[in-house]
């Protein structure tokens, strides 16, 4: 299945993991249902087309800009627009403060692999001029939202599983489905996660390591990544 229909020299790799990607967004999740997840990218595409707000204010509380009948609870819509438009402005407090409105801190670790990937997948799409990737139907299944009694908040401000590796193969570890779409994104996108420590220096496609990472610290940078 391709995610895109054009006749840019697109690698199929990364046509078929961002296809792959969105088919994952209609899944039901441990946390989130099929529908909810959909919402979830829905609206990271509405905060990305809509007349950027200062990060203190909340969408929710803006009269017409967010739909009165919304799937998602105000909280989760302010966390998605705010980590979309303004991730260089996430605090502690800021993330406790959407805790404490009702989104469990698992349900959170979801939320925002989801999002990440949505903006991860359609601003790629928006950079070379082409239609995002098509949301599929979504699973008519409800999630079992079981947390796991393992987890521990330790160098994130997030749950993490006890695993070794560097904190960004770490932070998603609490919802292990959005640690595996990560790990397509990347080995499209980037690199395999696996690759991360131990391979620095092959190619990944037509570029060396050395080139890959120039390219992701600028990027990071022009992101506002935290990490």
């Amino acid at each position: 299945m391709a995610a895109y229909s054009t006749e840019l020299p697109i690698r199929p790799d990364l046509d078929e993991a961002h296809a792959e990607v969105a088919s994952r967004w209609s899944t039901t999740g441990t946390w989130w249902s099929g529908v909810e997840r959909l919402a979830i990218v829905e609206e990271v595409r509405n905060a990305r087309d809509a007349v950027e707000i200062a990060p203190w204010e909340s969408p929710s509380e803006i009269e017409g800009l967010v739909s009165g009948d919304h799937v998602l609870p105000d909280a989760a819509v302010d966390a998605i627009w705010r980590i979309t438009n303004h991730p260089g402005t996430l605090t502690a407090e800021w993330h406790a403060s959407i805790l404490g409105r009702g989104i469990h801190p698992e349900a959170y670790v979801e939320m925002v692999g989801v999002v990440a990937q949505a903006n991860a997948v359609d601003r790629f799409a928006d950079a070379l001029d082409l239609d995002r990737v098509e949301l599929p139907i979504p699973s008519t299944s409800e999630p079992d939202q079981t947390g796991d009694a393992s987890l521990q908040v330790t160098s994130h401000w997030v749950p993490t599983a006890q695993i070794k590796g560097p904190n960004v193969l770490k932070a998603l570890s609490a919802v292990p489905f959005e640690n595996e779409t990560l790990s397509i994104l990347s080995s499209a996108q980037y690199v395999r996660l696996g690759d991360l420590l131990s391979d620095l220096v092959s190619k990944q496609n037509s570029l060396s390591r050395l080139q890959v990472e120039v390219i992701a610290a600028r990027t990071s940078k022009l992101n506002e990544c935290f990490y």
